[in-house]
């Protein structure tokens, strides 16, 4: 994930030419100008008034921007969902910790050890799972703190009161890889994502015929910068509709993990290096 400071919003400005959406569509954007030019230069040269006219472009924009809008917001709402369902995993490692601090004897280091390495070793592996690298051991891991918890009441370390308050958290961890699992194998239909790509290029086709008799080679400009925005927008949402993997801006999930080993180790009194 990009970090920046939104303050600075010449710094982002500047950095504009490596986005990669721009980097995508540097060519793309060239050739709806070079295709613009081209019917501007035959409707002058021929004196060809426009078969469209303006009213067109208006009456079809309202509609490409009301898909479009649906289409972002439809994608960034993944994109959160993806960073709450983390930010749970977070917060219910933390609890988890702090509950089997207070519970475990202070002398049971080993056992506290054994806690700490699974919570610490969870995000990551579930990472491995949503990213599709290696064997997944999600799975493994939950089941090892579930038995760690029974091994412990059956031994006398921890109280049988500790399986009802700690059950529950036990539990969130299915919850949190079944929520970020739908996410991952439920993509927005190709069908949809395909008929607004093929809508913005059809609109940006039709520029030329509408605009080229009012703003003559200034066409080519306005098609190109009309392509950019619609086009892009759409990039951008299939971009952040996936926030798992390890692009520029996907979640920044390797951070996450580390953070969450760090606190549990801290909280269940383990050296952090």
């Amino acid at each position: 994930m990009i970090n920046y400071d939104p303050k600075r919003w010449w710094h982002v400005l500047l950095t504009f030419p490596r986005s990669p959406i721009f980097a995508t569509l540097v060519l793309d954007v060239l050739g709806v100008g070079l295709y613009t030019g081209v019917i501007v230069w035959i409707e002058l040269r021929f004196q060809i008034q426009d078969p469209l006219g303006p009213a067109i472009l208006s009456l079809l924009g309202i509609i490409l921007g009301l898909v479009l809008v649906f289409r972002t917001n439809t994608a960034y709402d993944r994109w959160w969902e993806g960073r709450r369902l983390w930010g749970q995993l977070v917060n219910v490692s933390r609890s988890l910790a702090r509950q089997v601090d207070a519970l475990l004897p202070p002398v049971r280091a080993e056992r506290r050890a054994t806690y700490a390495e699974l919570l610490a070793a969870y995000p990551h592996a579930l990472i491995r799972r949503l990213r599709g690298i290696g064997v997944p051991e999600p799975g493994r891991i939950t089941s090892d703190l579930v038995q760690a918890l029974h091994d412990d009441i059956r031994s006398g370390d921890l109280p049988r009161e500790a399986l009802i308050a700690l059950t529950p958290m036990m539990a969130a961890f299915d919850d949190i890889q079944g929520g970020c699992e739908r996410i991952l194998k439920t993509p927005i239909p190709f069908s949809y994502s395909s008929y607004i790509k093929q809508f913005v290029v059809l609109y940006a086709a039709i520029v030329p015929f509408a605009l080229a008799g009012e703003f003559g080679y200034g066409t080519i400009i306005a098609a190109m910068f009309i392509f950019f925005t619609t086009m892009g927008l759409e990039l951008l949402a299939g971009e952040v509709e996936e926030p798992f993997g390890q692009d520029r801006n996907d979640l920044p999930l390797d951070d996450i993990a580390t953070g969450i080993a760090l606190d549990v180790r801290a909280i269940l009194t383990l050296t952090t290096d």
